[in-house]
Parts: structure tokens; sequence; C-alpha cells
């Protein structure tokens, strides 16, 4: 026998209204009252939906009544980090940062108080304030002894450094043991390919080979090995040694392209042209993109994952431009 969903009475004269009468009463209501229909879940799963579909101001909203109803919870909190991404990717990143400080000020301590402090670390790099990020990531380590906080909070200050000096004046040391001794793969491939951007920034191209040599010991046979190997056909290049750069570029293209990322996971916009750039401003750029991703799900892990762990192979023959222009210029020299 065909039922109806029990959901209140009314205007149907006592009797229970069928769920798609409720469900049109429900689509017709304001986008305010609407809200205050939904559960704080429900606001959520919305704010997702706006945010991968790129609606950061209807996300916005949406999160915003979340963290006015349970500014305490867990819930509370995830509302706040992804407002905070919300209002960086409407331009407002003097909002964003309010958001992010209001929430450390519930969340003082803890696991939680460390991803906010995280979170305001990436949120200044990506604002080219690094005096400011070097702040939030040297209190990470008091809030929480998670160790891949931590590790996060490392690399982040590192980050600030280079952020703050174009051309460094010293390579951050704690990338070096970031490099051999993370607890994440990614993380290690993160501040290895730091460190050599760092060493290359200074003009110190054959330490930065160097240490890309000992990055792809660390990840052979591994879905990053053709990422790191890219990075040695550009140092190569840089260094003004473009004929080994054919030839690392060469082996390259002729390898698998790996990655150990399923192809319909979104990935974050990182270019050929980005991997060229100077400490200063690659930092940046991988915390713009951070801040702007759509996928909120994964975390920090995935995000890096995802950003770094490219299908190189594809860039080789752009690459491969890039040293025949630099063999061009030097027989035209």
């Amino acid at each position: 026998m065909h039922r109806h969903v029990e959901i209140g009475h009314g205007a149907c004269g006592g009797r229970a209204r069928p769920w798609w009468v409720a469900l049109a009463l429900v689509l017709t209501l304001p986008h305010g009252a609407l809200a205050q229909e939904m559960s704080p879940g429900m606001l959520l799963r919305r704010a997702r939906l706006a945010l991968a579909s790129g609606r950061p101001a209807e996300a916005a909203s949406a999160l915003r009544e979340v963290v006015a109803r349970e500014p305490g919870s867990r819930r509370g909190l995830e509302a706040s980090l992804m407002l905070a991404d919300a209002e960086f990717a409407l331009g407002k990143a003097g909002e964003a940062d309010a958001v992010l400080a209001a929430a450390e000020k519930t969340f003082p301590d803890g696991e939680a108080g460390g991803e906010i402090l995280l979170a305001r670390g990436w949120l200044a790099i990506a604002r080219r304030e690094p005096e400011a990020a070097a702040r939030h990531f040297a209190l990470v380590p008091a809030r929480t002894p998670q160790r891949f906080a931590t590790e996060l909070a490392t690399l982040g200050g590192a980050w600030a450094r280079l952020v703050a000096n174009e051309r460094p004046l010293e390579v951050p040391r704690e990338l070096r043991a970031l490099a051999t001794s993370a607890s994440e793969p990614a993380l290690r491939v993160a501040a290895g390919l730091s460190l050599a951007r760092a060493h290359a920034a200074r003009g110190e191209h054959k330490r930065a080979l160097r240490r890309l040599r000992a990055l792809r010991r660390q990840v052979r046979g591994t879905s990053f090995s053709d990422d790191v190997e890219l990075a040695i056909a550009l140092n190569q290049i840089g260094m003004g040694a473009p004929a080994a750069a054919r030839r690392t570029l060469r082996r390259l293209a002729r390898g698998p392209a790996l990655s150990a990322v399923p192809p319909d996971v979104p990935r974050a916009g990182l270019t050929l042209a980005d991997l060229q750039l100077a400490p200063r401003a690659f930092a940046a750029r991988l915390a713009q993109l951070y801040a702007a991703r759509r996928d909120r799900t994964g975390g920090v892990l995935q995000f890096f994952v995802t950003t770094l762990d490219r299908p190189a192979a594809a860039d080789a023959a752009a690459a491969l431009a890039l040293a025949d222009a630099a063999i061009a210029a030097r027989k035209e020299a």
C-alpha cells in the first residue's frame, strides 16, 4: 500500500503531507529561511558542494550559519576552516584571516588549535606575509604533539623564510631533516624539492643537483620518481647544461606516465612554468593553490600528493623545447 511520510499538518486539512509537497515548500523558502531549516550537517554538505562547483559566496553563507550555531564543536571548526578558504576564493584574504583568528580564540589548544595555526600560516604565505606565517607555524608544536602537524609546521616555517628572501641568505637546515625523515613520502618530496630550489636560487646548482639525485634514490620505484627526474632536468638547464638536460628528458619521455593519483581526482594547477619559479614565488603559488582548492575532503596530505605527484613525463616535450632553446642560444652567442 502506498504510504505518505508524516511531516506535519497544515493546509492539507490535517492529513499528512506527501514528501514531495514538503520538498516543494522547502524549495520555495527564502535562502535565510532555508538555512534555518537545515541541520549543521546538511549545511556543511551544501557548502562542500557549492565550493566544488565554484560557488564560494553560496558556500560562505551556509558556513557562517554553521559557525554561528556550533562555534565550539568539531563541525564549527571544520566550517571555520572552510569559510576561510571560501573568503580567500572570493578575494577577501583579510576576512579569511579574521575568521581563523576568531576560531583560534575558540580553540586555543590541542589538535584543533594546531589545525587553525597551520591554516593561518598557509594563508599568510599566500598573502606574501612571511613574518606572520613564521609566527603561526612556530606555535604549532606547543599546541599539538601530532608528528604530521609539527612536520607541516616545520615545512611551512622553512617556506616562510624562503618567501622572505628571493635569494635565500641561507638554506633552511630543517628542510634537510624533513627530506630524509618526514613521516610521509609527499612531505619528503616537498622538502627535498624545496631544498634543491633554495640552493638553485643561491646559484648553487651543483648542490641542488646533488640534493635531487639523493632524492631520486629515495623515491626510486614510486610515482614521485618522474617528478624528481623533471626537477633534475630543469636544474640542469638552469646551471647551463642543456645537453645533459636533454638526455635526462629523453629518459623521462621514454618512461611510463607515473602517478599514484587516480585520473578522475582533481589536481591543483601547477604548470611547467610554476616549477621554474624561485622559492619565494613557488611557495606562494602552492599556498594559493591550497587556499583555493575545491576538494576539501582529503586534507593537507592529499593536497600535497595531488599537487606534487604529477604525470611529469607529459611535460618532457615542453621541457625539451627549453633545452633546445638554451642550446641554440649558446650557438648564436
